[in-house]
């Protein structure tokens, strides 16, 4: 028996708790990167119904007018009239303009609902 060393039972034991917190911490990493990432894009997203909610109050004649309808404002229409600035990914590489848009409905009378389309590299915005 040698009194200044550490036995192999120990130092296994040593390196399975060290390999368990190991992952531990990488799959928690993991996932706190990809909520961010997500919640980027949802800001995103959000920004772009903000846009399009100040481009249609200038433009009230490109507004649906029968409830049900549904009107769409691209991107890089947006960007164009200067409502926001250009939209890049977590690559700042920017976002398709021409595939990501906001889609207006009339709900009822004075009254309607935007959603919006948000295509990236390697992100898309899901749809309901």
């Amino acid at each position: 028996m040698n009194k200044y060393g550490f036995t192999l039972i120990e130092m296994l034991a040593t390196i399975t708790i060290l390999s368990i917190l190991t992952v531990i911490v990488i799959v928690s990493a993991t996932n706190l990167m990809e909520t961010s990432r997500n919640q980027y894009y949802h800001t995103q997203e959000n920004m772009m119904v903000l846009a399009a909610e100040e481009y249609f109050l200038d433009y009230r004649s490109y507004l649906p007018k029968t409830i049900g309808e549904k009107k769409t404002a691209l991107l890089q229409a947006l960007i164009a009239e200067k409502y926001m600035d250009q939209v890049v990914d977590n690559n700042d590489k920017p976002c398709d303009e021409m595939k990501s848009y906001v889609e207006v409905e009339k709900i009822a009378n004075d009254q309607y609902g935007y959603q919006a389309v948000l295509v990236c590299d390697g992100y898309e915005t899901e749809q309901e």
